[in-house]
């Protein structure tokens, strides 16, 4: 969990005897300073105290008072503790809660969890990257993406290193005339470039400038704690030079813990650590529609959605078929390229609907253009069980059901990520936790 410099630290006052639904308040506290994703917190358990009643409390009266003043405090970066502040502060009753600013000289903690020990980036990267030069003209840029599958390439230098990205976005939004003709046709005529949008004509003109960017030998909990912490799906590795020598994806993190878990079943040695279930992991609710859904619905619904998927449930709240624009776009009755598939998910993450496609999507309902069966979780399930269906099976979001099979959220990678994170940090800022 990346924590350098200006930060908060959160000090709640309690007693021993307090409780929250049934368990100890302290406990219920430290829960939900982990939900919220704070780096960790210590508790410490008085040896003497007073509150507002004026009772002292002591340790050497033990036959007259075991209710011992309980100090809590976490260390952490101020939006984090804000998130969390309203759930604590409904739980304590009696006591008191300060919120101070502080300067984190350093931070450093062990994250064994999930991942394996002494794995590098430069272990699970991916080496052969698809990249291109400042004066790459578009046209090319849009075929090695096409080509080679990928959804974004890193522009460097003649040294190799990263000046910056290109992604789907802005190829489809900047190409206009470099276009191939086949394709600039149809893009046309689904109105995607703004009017009067000027051409790119090299991935220099095109590009978003820099990349974040992580070392080889960085360890792969430090990595995913980062990613996940600021919600980045790739970071480009560099060598000590800057010279770009590889791609890191979330997909490339979260298959090593997949690996981590097979040899360990393997063995008969379980070394990784998943107890989490799907329902900590998860995305509470999520966006889903009916199956008699206008597919505007359907489309509002996939703008609203940061995975841009839309789940169908039935009269019973039961998960009936899963929906993305491509689903949208392949089933509402209008053939296209797959390139202009690609041109109109960039066109949803801008918040245009290409006049086309709201035509041809025209009393359709989300029950003719959803795909199905969907693979689901059970939020009870080991966050293990989860991530190795994602992996196996290729899918990006996965829905998680109730027992009655009723839908209840969503996990993503992004979710999963930040889950694995979380779970592998130990320590908090501060000793162990009493």
């Amino acid at each position: 969990m990346a924590m350098d410099g200006k930060a908060q630290q959160l000090w709640i006052f309690i007693g021993e005897k307090d409780r929250w639904q049934g368990k100890p308040l302290y406990l219920a506290i430290l829960e939900a300073l982990q939900r919220h994703g704070c780096a960790g917190a210590t508790v410490f358990r008085g040896l003497a105290g007073f509150g507002a009643n004026s009772l002292i409390h002591t340790v050497l009266l033990l036959e007259l008072s075991t209710d011992l003043p309980i100090v809590i405090t976490a260390v952490d970066r101020e939006d984090r503790l804000q998130r969390a502040l309203p759930e604590i502060c409904e739980m304590v009753q009696e006591g008191m809660l300060t919120l101070a600013p502080v300067e984190v000289v350093k931070y450093t903690h062990r994250v064994p969890g999930p991942f394996p020990q002494g794995v590098t980036v430069a272990e699970v990267m991916t080496r052969e990257v698809v990249s291109v030069r400042p004066d790459t003209p578009t046209a090319d840029v849009l075929s090695r993406i096409l080509d080679r599958g990928v959804r974004a390439v890193p522009v460097v230098d003649e040294a190799g290193r990263i000046l910056g990205t290109i992604n789907e976005e802005d190829l489809l939004t900047r190409l206009g005339s470099s276009l191939p003709p086949s394709i600039r046709s149809e893009v046309a005529a689904l109105g995607l470039r703004e009017a009067g949008a000027p051409d790119a004509k090299t991935a220099l003109e095109l590009m978003r400038p820099g990349m974040a960017t992580v070392n080889p030998e960085t360890p792969i909990p430090e990595a995913a704690a980062r990613m996940a912490d600021e919600n980045l799906k790739r970071l480009a590795v560099v060598d000590g030079s800057g010279r770009l020598v590889g791609i890191l994806s979330r997909s490339d993190i979260l298959k090593t813990v997949v690996e981590a878990l097979d040899e360990a079943k393997a063995s008969a040695r379980p070394r990784v650590n998943l107890a989490a279930t799907v329902e900590e992991a998860m995305q509470s609710g999520g966006v889903s529609v009916g199956l008699e859904a206008p597919l505007a619905e359907v489309l509002d619904g996939i703008l609203e959605s940061r995975s841009r998927y839309v789940v169908v449930t039935d009269a019973q709240g039961s998960v009936a078929g899963i929906i993305t624009e491509g689903d949208i776009l392949k089933r509402a009755g209008k053939k296209v390229r797959p390139e202009v598939m690609r041109a109109v998910g960039a066109w949803l993450r801008g918040g245009r609907v290409p006049s086309g496609l709201a035509l041809a999507a025209k009393g359709r309902t989300a029950s003719e253009v959803m795909s199905r069966p969907v693979v689901t979780v059970v939020r009870t399930a080991p966050v293990s069980e989860a991530l190795k269906i994602m992996i196996e099976r290729g899918i990006k979001l996965l829905p998680a059901v109730d027992e009655e099979g009723r839908l209840v959220g969503t996990l993503n990678r992004s979710a999963l990520l930040a889950a694995l994170a979380r779970r592998g940090e130990s320590g908090g800022a501060g000793a162990p936790s009493a």
